[in-house]
């Protein structure tokens, strides 16, 4: 007989997080990434260092989020058990779920909790639903993000983070994609140029299987993964946090004040019972289990410490996507404004669209003889220019009430 303390047999554990697989995917395709991301943690260390007791405890940042719902009901009825379609209120519950684990107000206690846990300053706003049929039965967290992104486009991803809910293979709960960070110059402007870099930008987001998306829903059958911590713990990822083991046998997770662990705490224990790790000779010490990085039931967790919260603010300082959506959420305009860059280019064009209510918009592009050469492409955010005839291009963008028109020069 299974232990009082173990759920039942249905719950036979899939796997939490597909993040570093994915991550895995990217570097094998795009090799310099693995040197990036290598710069890319000595500039977050070198930005906390610099930055040690200036932050304020009252600076909130909110970020706008856009829900992709991919479903397969063709009648395209909303809820119930099993029903991709899920409901506004399993919508709406996440981001309440959110908005309570960011802001350490979500009840759970643990050993930790009161020593460590902090408010990260950091809230969600939920701005769209937007829900599209495709029959496909199951995508893969690891190769499908270009597929789910081509089904139901992002919105811009330097302004808005993407979720895609739909069902998952392989187990998995959900994945996110790494931020890229880059030093922000006047030179550089944080920007990469490549092709890569222009997909990566389509994709950028979370993707989260229907049965683990919010709480208290009929579609949420786990007794393990039913409190919406997988989103929670997803969107770690999207702001730079590791896995509190560190992906490796007592490995770094870059943040001091998280115990080291000698490996995840994958379990069917809702309990939440003591873990604990030697990672050095005679020293022994107690897992974080109740942190959101781990692997615990969503039961269990109820932690973000102030080390996690000054490594996702530098990262929302230094990642040109994040940095920007933090800059956007800012401005109170009523205008339609765009900027182009590099202007003239030779490779990729650049966009940064700030639209004064949540919503899509569209992007034309026509050469100096009025010829249409690019037409109305949904939430454009990079245009490759490589095989443009050198001269003058317009770019047109247009949402439902406003119309923006900029030149640019290819070399």
């Amino acid at each position: 007989m299974l232990s009082a303390t173990l759920v039942s047999a249905q719950d036979i554990l899939p796997t939490r997080c597909a993040s570093t697989e994915r991550d895995s995917v990217r570097l094998a395709k795009n090799p310099s990434l693995r040197n990036l991301r290598m710069k890319s943690e000595e500039a977050i260390q070198e930005h906390i260092r610099a930055r040690a007791g200036a932050r304020t405890t009252a600076e909130i940042i909110t970020i706008p989020v856009v829900v992709h719902v991919i479903h397969n009901r063709t009648d395209n009825v909303t809820g119930g058990v099993g029903n991709g379609n899920i409901s506004d209120a399993q919508i709406r519950s996440q981001i309440e779920v959110l908005n309570e684990d960011y802001s350490n107000t979500s009840g759970y206690k643990g050993f930790y909790t009161d020593s460590l846990a902090v408010d990260t300053g950091i809230r969600f706003k939920l701005v769209s639903v937007v829900r599209t049929y495709n029959a496909t039965n199951q995508f893969s967290p690891i190769t499908d993000a270009d597929k789910l992104a081509e089904i139901s486009p992002a919105w811009f991803t330097n302004r808005y983070l993407n979720i895609w809910v739909t069902r998952l293979n392989d187990r998995y709960l959900g994945t996110s994609q790494f931020p890229v960070v880059t030093e922000i110059n006047s030179r550089t402007n944080g920007l990469s140029t490549t092709e890569n870099e222009e997909k990566d930008a389509l994709t950028d987001g979370l993707i989260i299987d229907f049965r683990y998306f919010g709480r208290n829903s009929e579609t949420i059958t786990s007794k393990i993964y039913n409190l919406g911590r997988t989103t929670t713990h997803e969107i770690g990822h999207w702001l730079g946090l590791i896995h509190i083991w560190g992906d490796a046998t007592c490995g770094t997770d870059y943040c001091d004040d998280t115990p080291v662990a000698n490996t995840k705490n994958e379990t069917t224990d809702i309990t939440c019972s003591p873990v604990y790790s030697q990672c050095r000779a005679n020293v022994v010490t107690r897992n974080m289990i109740e942190n959101y990085m781990d692997y615990s039931p969503d039961i269990c967790m109820s932690i973000f410490t102030n080390d996690q919260k000054e490594r996702m603010h530098a990262v929302l300082e230094l990642s040109p996507r994040r940095a920007k959506m933090v800059e956007y959420s800012k401005i109170t305009s009523d205008q339609l404004m765009v900027d182009l860059y590099p202007n003239p280019v030779r490779e990729t064009l650049t966009a940064n669209v700030f639209t004064p209510q949540p919503e899509t918009y569209t992007v034309s592009v026509f050469n100096q003889k009025g010829q249409q050469i690019l037409e109305d492409a949904v939430n454009r955010t990079y245009l490759n220019v490589k095989n443009f005839p050198s001269g003058l291009y317009y770019y047109k963008v247009k949402t439902a009430n406003q119309t923006v028109t900029k030149r640019f020069v290819v070399r």
